[in-house]
């Protein structure tokens, strides 16, 4: 409140000043204003004010409120008329202004704030400019100096050397605002367009009306009456007509959309007020003339004018909009077509086509960007947005996105930020589906693939089990009998051999020692049939370098061959087969995913085991930011949870750019062989 009282003060003491010294000049030479007043300088006058107040009052800046100051100034200095016969002739040892007329002292003292205040307009709007406050006050205090030398000026050559000073100076100020307002209008920066568009409007309608201005005193003293005072009056509407083309074509003051509201649908509403009043009494006439009861006449007028009134007031309504908001119409119309559009997209690549080309266009908006996450939350660089806003599905952020300024029109006003902040919503809905129907859609082209590596996984599984039992069952048959049967025959060839011929003991010696040995070998396999089938044990080199051979092997859509791999492993690694199935899976869906993704073409697998096996797979690829994998990737998940299910632990170190290091660990038991 503080500030807006701060902004209006200033106003209302310009204006009450002017008024003031209009009625001391008036009550000092006894004529009242309204005689020297004519009805053209008049409206000329209240036009040039109405055009500084309106900003000001609708749109409270501080260059707003210097723009109105300016304005009230003016006014009260058209408002006279004034000849330069007007002014007396020179007395001898007297100043000029004790025979100066009250009027013409007042209008050359607003003549002589109006050039310095001309100067302060013009480095504070329509841009700032670089200027101190020491600069501008040393302009007010050239101004009234000036005036104090013209007022009490004696001689002649004092009276013409002011005159000729004040033109000097009056030019300079003409030559400065019109320069820069030239060098806002030439800026042709993108984030300058609306701006230098507002500046050429100014410009044009400032120079059509300074000149003439400028060239009144020059044309009367070289005693040419070119310019009457109503033809320079004529030429001053071009300040308040330019000044409204830019308000309404350019949003200058930003006060278009309230500004027609103001002027336009109150005059429509006057005039709707008075055609109501005019149809009441219409009918009222009409109605006592032909009604036995006189009193109804007004009540039924009443009734039948309202019934008339809201159809013509929404006719008038709709075609004002129509005239003056087409811009609105237009946006309306591309909102409700962008949601429909929505509703029915269910892919990302057509969304953010929507809302970078369709969109942007149907608005007449210069540009639209929409960036997904993770891209960076940053707008494009070298522009400038309008409006912005993240787009959020539930609690999670999708992305941003951001618009230009329109190429034509008002910046969007609080009703259409609304609209596109309900449009933003419904735009992250849309994203967040179409992700999950993308992710759904990848999920299903590979659950056959997926399906069929599980069976042949299960199966072989299945078969690692039933060999297992058969393995089992055939080494507690073979202990149960042939196993006893042999020790039993061991014992018996024992005991005969103590009690037997000395020609038999030798022969009983050999079959106690081939049923020890047939033991013994039956003993180890027993071991054997035991131990393989719980932990059988491969060769998982061999594993590797077929994984790795049936990716060298295929041709790239390059040329050359789809993977390029190089081998750091010992010949020989023989660990436990689940353990070996394992890895290998978890190695071919590495390798898979270097072709799917990365873009590499050279691979470099390392094995090495003690009491782990380690695999490690570098690719040189694009890489990818591992803390925000996109949604829909279920590759790396798998991998991990295979590994993670032995006891071992899957690291992934990738960067954009650098390509990716994968690499994992199992435990193995202690009877592995490395060779």
């Amino acid at each position: 409140m503080k500030k807006i009282t701060a902004l209006y003060l200033p106003v209302l003491v310009v204006l009450f000043i002017n008024a003031a010294l209009l009625g001391v000049a008036g009550r000092i030479s006894q004529t009242p204003v309204y005689t020297v007043v004519t009805p053209f300088s008049a409206l000329v006058s209240f036009l040039i004010l109405t055009t500084g107040l309106v900003p000001a009052i609708l749109r409270p800046q501080a260059s707003h409120s210097l723009v109105a100051c300016f304005s009230i100034f003016f006014a009260f200095f058209l408002l006279i008329p004034f000849e330069l016969g007007d002014l007396p002739a020179i007395q001898p040892g007297a100043p000029l202004v004790s025979f100066m007329h009250p009027y013409l002292a007042l209008r050359m003292l607003q003549a002589a704030i109006l050039m310095p205040m001309a100067l302060h307009v013009s480095v504070r709007f329509p841009r700032k400019a670089d200027a101190s406050s020491q600069k501008l006050l040393s302009g007010y205090v050239l101004s009234l100096l000036l005036l104090f030398v013209f007022f009490y000026s004696s001689a002649p050559w004092q009276r013409i050397s002011a005159i000729v000073l004040f033109f000097l100076w009056f030019t300079y100020v003409i030559i400065f605002f019109l320069k820069n307002l030239l060098l806002v209008a030439r800026d042709i920066s993108p984030e300058n367009l609306l701006e230098a568009q507002r500046a050429r409007v100014v410009l044009f309608s400032m120079l059509l009306a300074e000149v003439p201005l400028w060239l009144r005193p020059l044309t009367l003293a070289m005693g040419l009456d070119i310019f009457s005072y109503n033809l320079l009056l004529l030429f001053q509407l071009f300040v308040p007509l330019g000044i409204a083309y830019a308000v309404l074509r350019h949003d200058l003051f930003g006060i278009d959309r309230a500004l027609r509201r103001t002027l336009v649908y109150g005059s429509v509403s006057l005039l709707l007020l008075t055609l109501y009043l005019a149809l009441t009494t219409s009918l009222t006439s009409l109605f006592a003339d032909s009604l036995t009861s006189r009193p109804l006449a007004p009540v039924i007028s009443l009734f039948v004018a309202a019934i008339l009134f809201d159809p013509t007031r929404k006719f008038i309504q709709r075609w004002l909009d129509r005239i003056l908001y087409p811009d609105r119409l237009k946006f309306e119309s591309a909102v409700q077509s962008m949601q429909y559009l929505l509703a029915r997209a269910n892919r990302r690549d057509e969304i953010i086509h929507l809302l970078n080309e369709v969109f942007p266009n149907q608005i007449g908006a210069e540009w639209g960007a929409l960036k997904l996450f993770p891209e960076p939350d940053v707008p494009p660089p070298h522009m400038s947005p309008a409006w912005n806003t993240r787009l959020v599905a539930g609690s999670v952020t999708v992305g941003g996105y951001w618009l230009g300024p329109r190429r034509a029109g008002p910046q969007y006003d609080g009703d259409e930020v609304k609209r596109l902040n309900a449009l933003a919503g419904q735009a992250a809905l849309a994203l967040a589906y179409a992700n999950a129907y993308e992710s759904l859609y990848e999920l299903n082209k590979n659950l056959e693939t997926r399906v069929k590596e599980q069976t042949e996984q299960a199966i072989a599984d299945q078969k690692s089990i039933t060999a297992y039992e058969e393995r089992q069952r055939i080494a507690r048959d073979l202990h149960d009998s042939v196993t006893q049967q042999m020790f039993g025959l061991h014992l018996m060839s024992r005991g005969l051999k103590a009690s037997a011929p000395e020609g038999f003991k030798e022969k009983l010696a050999e079959l106690e020692s081939l049923a020890s040995g047939t033991l013994k070998e039956m003993r180890l396999m027993l071991d054997q049939l035991r131990n393989a089938s719980g932990e059988e044990k491969v060769d998982f080199a061999e594993s590797v370098r077929a994984e790795c051979e049936a990716f060298s092997n295929r041709s790239g859509p390059e040329g050359g061959a789809l993977l390029s791999v190089t081998l750091e492993m010992s010949q020989v690694v023989i660990i436990q087969k689940n353990i070996a199935n394992e890895a290998a899976w978890v190695l071919r869906e590495a390798l898979q995913n270097i072709v799917r993704h990365s873009g590499g073409r050279n691979v470099t697998v390392s094995v090495s085991a003690d009491s782990f096996l380690h695999v490690r797979v570098t690719d040189d690829g694009a890489g990818f930011d591992a803390r925000a994998m996109p949604a829909g990737h279920y590759g790396l998940r798998g991998m991990r949870e295979r590994v993670l299910a032995l006891g071992g632990e899957l690291t992934i170190d990738s960067e954009i750019g650098r390509g990716t290091i994968l690499s994992y660990k199992i435990p193995l038991p202690k009877y592995s062989v490395v060779e």
